[in-house]
């Protein structure tokens, strides 16, 4: 039988597959768009085109994120996305379904039954054989961390649904942290901060534009843009210009409040790690890394080094790309779990 063997990390707002000797073959958005088909429900879409039905769909089309807060919410819509994405990667040269091996990243103390709804999605996905590891792990792992070493860094992931913070030594996790703070509640917030100041209501897809646009941690930033919104009084459609600047107060409370629990690992610990983590710096990864101005505010708030890899967005997918032809590491990974 043919054998595929693949990363996974299964985002809030994106999911990602890496397969073997490939690299990173699928990033699409965390979304399934469903039809009701006369009360039987039919998958209409997945992925980027699903993610772009939002706010246009018609009634009989229901949209589901089935990942919040980094965590499978539901499992049945998981499972289905997750399936039209495997579907999409099968070379077209195999006749029969290959055997699927997959190492997938997974939150901070996951529980028993977390895994074995973990294992059940991924199963009724079309996966064969499924290897769990922390995603915090598989990020360090993505940017070349030392996680074999005594001290194997210090690692924060900015997700669209959460945060993690760990310590890393001798492939273990020596403390950790997880907030839910992640993209998507700073979308939620940056949403009701205009609707509160400027009675506009705009749409997910279109604050996400702003965010990716204009918004940043730099202060007295002048990037603008114009978004369009439906009037919270008169209904009509109305256009309001945005800057950086003014929302710049949103973005900075919930990046305060990372940076917070950032150092509240760290005062956790051992003044020995407390010494490394001095030397070393810090690490930052997710999507939520990209933020223009986030590496000299983590800096001055910290007073450490602060490290943002170019590839901070698919640095837990590739991890787990490093670990599919690394057993020994993987072994003793696991055995740390």
């Amino acid at each position: 039988m043919a054998k595929m063997e693949i990363a996974l990390d299964l985002g809030t707002s994106f999911t990602s597959i890496f397969v073997l000797n490939y690299g990173i073959v699928l990033h699409e958005p965390s979304v399934i768009a469903y039809f009701d088909d006369g009360g039987k429900k039919r998958t209409r879409a997945v992925g980027s085109e699903a993610y772009y039905m939002m706010g246009r769909a018609p009634e009989k089309t229901k949209i589901v994120c089935p990942i919040m807060d980094g965590t499978i919410k539901d499992a049945d819509a998981c499972a289905d996305m997750l399936g039209e994405f495997i579907s999409r990667i099968l070379p077209e040269s195999y006749v029969f379904k290959p055997k699927i091996r997959c190492v997938v990243g997974v939150p901070m103390g996951v529980t028993v039954a977390d895994r074995e709804m973990y294992e059940g999605v991924l199963m009724r996905a079309g996966i064969d054989e499924i290897t769990m590891v922390s995603s915090v792990m598989l990020a360090a792992l993505g940017t070349d961390l030392p996680i074999s070493s005594n001290f194997g860094g210090l690692i924060t992931t900015i997700g669209g649904g959460a945060t993690e913070i760990a310590i890393l030594s001798l492939c273990g996790i020596v403390s950790g942290y997880g907030i839910n703070i992640g993209g998507d509640m700073i979308d939620r917030a940056l949403m009701d901060m205009v609707s509160g100041k400027y009675k506009i209501n705009i749409g997910r897809n279109v604050i996400r534009g702003v965010k990716d646009k204009v918004c940043s941690l730099i202060r007295n930033d002048c990037a603008t843009t114009v978004v369009s919104g439906i009037d919270v009084e008169t209904k009509n459609i109305r256009t309001q210009a945005l800057s950086s600047d003014e929302l710049y107060g949103v973005v900075f409370d919930y990046y305060k409040n990372i940076a917070d629990a950032i150092e509240s690992v760290i005062n956790a610990g051992t003044p020995t790690v407390a010494a490394e983590i001095q030397r070393a710096g810090i690490t930052i990864v997710g999507g939520g890394a990209k933020m223009p101005g986030l590496k000299p505010m983590l800096n001055k708030l910290l007073r450490l080094k602060v490290n943002i890899p170019n590839d901070a967005e698919y640095a837990t997918v590739l991890g787990g790309g490093k670990l599919l032809s690394d057993d020994e590491l993987l072994y003793d990974i696991i055995s740390h779990q």
